[in-house]
Order: structure tokens, then C-alpha cells, then sequence
């Protein structure tokens, strides 16, 4: 066994009362020797890695045998880490011997790496190695099934500063729609099912205020099922059955409140798309984790109450790589394309409100005959440390005999940069990007996590005959979150609106809460 230096490896504290620790670690005779925040010479190991921040989780007793894994992505702020290990884990050792390192070599030249550190197969919770954090009551783990409990609660208060005439008469008076609100409230249970290739779970119910875009009624108080799935291990892929997201849009899959924006996503994503659909997806990386793949059929028939024939069956597909990845993955380029086929049973429409939620529908293009619509996107994202710019253009071809196939298409730019130095982390099997989570919070000193964001977008819903209205809107504003559970934003939003042959404009200032549950 060689003696082996390992740097900059996060420690977290399990209390929450002080915050982490970066620091190194010396494995000499199986056994740990040294975790100290102090730099430890290479000539003190045969062999010396770097964890680039990387999140130990395991036993870190000086003398006993070693054994732990690093990640490296924080498992406080993605659920999805503590569920599977095995896509997000680099460096694994157990009783003193190393089964997985993907790490890169300090001592030597980057191309001479150990190619033989492969064999790690380790469950998707890394709970039983040793982990265990008894103030965690949300968790539970037994031999068949392991879960988590998480939640969140969003309050927003909505200030209208000022409308013109002209979009009075396109979306009503919008100061019916100022005052404090419960944006909403959603609650589940993730987990896995514990075979010999454990299978995982999601489970999540909330209010109808988080849907946006495809809904039936105006009564956000109904609580309803957001997700229930079941992902099964095939191969090296992953095939999921249930109520999940379409494979389509980095926006649409990544978690609202986990956007630069984190308010609302822009008005494109949630006026052409939905928010979830019942269906199977398969999904998987290539080419060493640079690039993704993932398609899906859809059909929500069992919601709907109706037949499979008499509602829209939906094939998605998405591909992503990284074109350009700096050896510390600080810096990187993602790019990806997909598309959406709909046999348009039952009719299309596509509407959404300002990108304000306490507001009214802005854009509509009302029930259009079609016999089917393509949707393809376009993303773009370039992350470079606490800074990331990141773009999306959709657009959707119907086809409809009645309107002379019309077309409707929408796009945005976003810019963010995190004033306290945060890195927004990236995932690779979903190929989003996470939350950024809080080095110091104000419970140890610090100021938590600061940043600012601007965007631009547009939507066009008019085309052929069908006028549902052209829309931008411009936003700026600014993201803290002093602890990891609590979130304060307050964002400034002003749109114009062409519609109706007339051209409008309001603007509004939205404050918001976040209460996470971890």
C-alpha cells in the first residue's frame, strides 16, 4: 500500500455551528496518519492527489484503518448526492485500500495517472460508511429502504410600480394583484430502494401555485402530485418510470429555486413548455462524463381522465457536452440541442404571465387545431468560477391545416457572479447546473452567499393570424442566503407587450423568502 497525500478536501461539520474545514490528508500503512488545515509536503507520500474542494464523507479517526469517500459536489445542497455515490464520488478508499480514484496526480505529471483504482461499486447512500449525523431527523435509513424528507416554502410579496394604458387594456389592472402571497409549498420523500444495484425513488406533493404554464384552474390552494418516480439501474444508464421532467430545456430541468434568476424562470420555458409529464426516460453519460444523452416518451393520460389516443403522446430528446473544461473544473463551456415531437391530440396551446407570478396571462394563443408541433432547443452556458452566462432559444413549429402552420419562439440571456466567490456546481449526469451553496454562513461568521443577476428574454406567440402576443421583459436583482435553508431575494422586472395592436408596459418589484428544509 503506498503512502498517499490527498489536499484540499472539504470537511464538513456535521452540527452546522462552525463552518468547514479545507484541509489534507495522509494516509500511511492503510492507516489514517494526519488531517490537518496546515499544507503537508509531497515528500511526506509516495503519491499525492488533489480533491479540488471535494466533500469527504466517512471515518476520519488518526490510526484506524481508512475509510471514506470524497465527492464532489456538497451533499447538503443536492439531494441527488447522497442517493448515488457512484456518479458523484472520486476518491473511495476502504479498510486502508482504494477502490475508486478519479483524481488527478500533483506529484507527477497530469498524464501519468493510476489506471487500476476502478473497482469501486459503493451503494448510492454513503450513509453506512460511517456518516451518521444524528440531528439529521429527516433522514432514515433501514436494510431494504433508505429516504429523505425535504421541503420548501416560498413567500413572495409583489409590488406593481406602475402600468400604461394601453397594457391595461391588454392584462386588467395589476394592482388587483399586489400584496404578500404564498408563492408555494412543496414537500417529499427521496430515497432508494436497496438491491444489489439499488433503485431510487421521488415522491413530492405541493400547491398548484408552482405550476406555470399548462394549468387547468386558477385555484393555487388545490395541492397536487409534482413527482413519483422510480429510476432503475440499466447498464450503465439509467431508465426512469413516472411523473418527472421532459427531456428538454437545461431551464425546465433544473430546479426553479436553483436558477440565477431563481424567482421565475423566463417567460419562453414556461409558456412553451410544460412543467412535468407521466412517461419513461433513459438517460446516460459518454465520452468520460463530457457529454450526456437522454430521450423520453410522454403521455398524461392518467391525470388527464382521458383516453392515451385522445390526449398528446410527446417524444423528447436532449444531448449536452462540454467542448472546453479547465483541468480544475472551475472554467467550462456546455452546449446542448434537443427536440420535442407531439402528435398534438386534443389541440395545442401555449400561454404564460409576466414573469411576475402574482400577475395575469400576458401572451395566449388560445386552442389551436393542429395535427402535431416540433419543438427544438438550443442552450448555452459558460461557467467560470463565481461568474456564469448562460442562454436558451425555443421555438415550436405547429402543424395545423387551420393556421397555415404557424411557429412561435422565445429566448434568453442570463448573467450572474457571486460577490461572496461561491462556484455554482455543475452536474454531469443531468448536465444543469446546482445550487450554489454557502461557504460561511452567518452562523459562523460570515455573510453567507451574495450574488446578482440580470436577464433579457422574449417570447412570440403571434404568427399566422393567431395573435397571442410578443413579449420582453428585462430583470435585475439580487440573491442572499445567509444560511443554507433560508433564502431573501428581491428582484426588479420590466416588460412591454404587444398585443392586440397596441403596445404596453409595466414594471414591479418582487420580494422573496425561501424556507429550505435539508
Amino acid at each position: 500500500m503506498q503512502n498517499i497525500l490527498i489536499r484540499n478536501v472539504t470537511v464538513i461539520d456535521q452540527t452546522g455551528k462552525t463552518e468547514d474545514e479545507v484541509v489534507s490528508i495522509l494516509i500511511r500503512d492503510k492507516k489514517l496518519k494526519l488531517v490537518s488545515r496546515d499544507k503537508i509536503e509531497l515528500k511526506e507520500a509516495d503519491i499525492a492527489f488533489d480533491a479540488k474542494g471535494g466533500f469527504v464523507l466517512g471515518r476520519l479517526e488518526l490510526g484506524s484503518l481508512a475509510g471514506f469517500i470524497i465527492l464532489d459536489q456538497d451533499p447538503r445542497t443536492n439531494v441527488d448526492v447522497m442517493l448515488d455515490t457512484r456518479t458523484y464520488g472520486v476518491f473511495a478508499v476502504s479498510k486502508g485500500v482504494v477502490v475508486l480514484n478519479k483524481l488527478v496526480r500533483i506529484d507527477v505529471d497530469p498524464s501519468e495517472q493510476i489506471r487500476n483504482w476502478q473497482s469501486y461499486s459503493p451503494p448510492p447512500v454513503a450513509l453506512p460508511l460511517s456518516y451518521q449525523n444524528k440531528r439529521k431527523w429527516n433522514v432514515f435509513r433501514t436494510k431494504p429502504i433508505t429516504g429523505v424528507f425535504g421541503g420548501a416554502l416560498i413567500l413572495d410579496n409583489t409590488r406593481w410600480l406602475s402600468q400604461d394604458n394601453s397594457n391595461e387594456n391588454q392584462v386588467g389592472d395589476l394592482d388587483d394583484f399586489d400584496g404578500g402571497s404564498v408563492r408555494g409549498f412543496r414537500a417529499g420523500l427521496g430515497g432508494t430502494f436497496n438491491f444489489k444495484k439499488p433503485w431510487t425513488y421521488l415522491f413530492s406533493f405541493g400547491t398548484k401555485a408552482f405550476e406555470r404554464g399548462f394549468w387547468q384552474e386558477d385555484n393555487v390552494d388545490e395541492f397536487i402530485l409534482y413527482d413519483y418516480r422510480v429510476s432503475i439501474p440499466v447498464g450503465k444508464a439509467t431508465l426512469s418510470l413516472g411523473k418527472t421532467k421532459e427531456t428538454i430545456s437545461i431551464s425546465r430541468l433544473s430546479a426553479m429555486i436553483y436558477e440565477p434568476s431563481q424567482q421565475e424562470r423566463a417567460s419562453v420555458a414556461d409558456g412553451l413548455l410544460p412543467a412535468r409529464n407521466i412517461g419513461v426516460v433513459v438517460n446516460n453519460t459518454i465520452a468520460k462524463e463530457r457529454m450526456t444523452w437522454s430521450a423520453g416518451v410522454f403521455n398524461n393520460w392518467i391525470e388527464e381522465g382521458r383516453s392515451i389516443s385522445d390526449n398528446p403522446t410527446i417524444v423528447t430528446g436532449r444531448i449536452t457536452g462540454l467542448p472546453f473544461m479547465s483541468e480544475d473544473e472551475s472554467n467550462l463551456l456546455h452546449l446542448g440541442i434537443a427536440g420535442r415531437y407531439s402528435n398534438a391530440a386534443g389541440g395545442i396551446r401555449y400561454q404564460t404571465k409576466t414573469e411576475i407570478f402574482n400577475g395575469p396571462v400576458a401572451v395566449d394563443t388560445e386552442q389551436i387545431d393542429a395535427e402535431s408541433s416540433f419543438h427544438y432547443g438550443l442552450e448555452m452556458a459558460w461557467r467560470k468560477g463565481p461568474f456564469i452566462l448562460m442562454g436558451e432559444y425555443i421555438q415550436s413549429n405547429v402543424n395545423s391545416t387551420t393556421f397555415n402552420d404557424p411557429s412561435f419562439k422565445g429566448y434568453y440571456v442570463v448573467a450572474s457572479y457571486v460577490l461572496t466567490g461561491e462556484m455554482r456546481g455543475y452536474n454531469k449526469r443531468s448536465a444543469t447546473f446546482d445550487r450554489v451553496g454557502v461557504a460561511k454562513g452567518v452562523n459562523s461568521g460570515g455573510w453567507g452567499e451574495l450574488d446578482v443577476y440580470s436577464r433579457w428574454s422574449s417570447i412570440d406567440l403571434t404568427d399566422n393570424g393567431i395573435d397571442g402576443g410578443e413579449m420582453n421583459t428585462f430583470s435585475v436583482g439580487v440573491n442572499w442566503s445567509p444560511v443554507s435553508a433560508i433564502q431573501v431575494n428581491v428582484n426588479y422586472r420590466y416588460s412591454t407587450l404587444d398585443r392586440f395592436e397596441q403596445q404596453g408596459s409595466n414594471h414591479g418589484i418582487v420580494t422573496r423568502l425561501v424556507f429550505i428544509l435539508e
